[in-house]
């Protein structure tokens, strides 16, 4: 029984260790993504806005982003997010293709910075849908049963012979051969 669990466990191993390197670079990315500009464009201040009727409207925010002539930012169905941060004053504008971020200030919609978002990439090949959405949907859930199953495995592979061992031992001491 050992035989086909240890092989198991070793196919199991090396095929989700293609994954875990990945998901371990792309999640250190992301958890310091906020220390690199190059991952997450830092956020600017815009003007400071008295009240929040002074704040432009997302249509004179859309007109500013479209006056910058980017291909990925031409039409309304172009974006994908827009982000309002009241402690910067400024929207963040983000774009479903081509991972471009524009900031505008929230007060004159005038455009701020425009940057690549390179974190969006950096999760979309983290889950996976950046090769396909059958990798996200179905090969990551799979990776991670055969994380709980190498998990698994390994427990009882390293449980047993210990336990054997305590109960030999104990064995030993009640019949008086220590």
């Amino acid at each position: 029984m050992f035989h086909r669990l240890r092989a198991l466990h070793r196919w199991v191993g090396i095929t989700c260790s293609i994954f875990l390197v990945v998901l371990a670079c792309t999640g250190l990315l992301l958890a310091v993504k906020k220390q690199f500009a190059w991952i997450q464009p830092t956020t600017l201040k815009g003007e400071a806005v008295a009240n929040m009727n002074e704040v432009q409207s997302l249509g004179k925010v859309a007109d500013a982003v479209f006056a910058l002539g980017i291909p990925e930012l031409a039409k309304p169905d172009d974006f994908y997010r827009f982000e309002l941060h009241v402690s910067k004053n400024v929207f963040k504008v983000m774009s479903k293709e081509g991972y471009h971020e524009v900031q505008v200030c929230a007060k004159t919609a005038r455009v701020l910075s425009v940057s690549k978002r390179n974190d969006n990439l950096i999760e979309s090949i983290h889950d996976l849908s950046f090769v396909s959405d059958f990798m996200h949907n179905w090969a990551l859930p799979a990776v991670a049963i055969g994380l709980f199953l190498l998990g698994a495995s390994g427990i009882y592979m390293f449980s047993v012979p210990v336990a054997r061992r305590w109960r030999f031992r104990k064995q030993q001491k009640a019949n008086g051969k220590v």
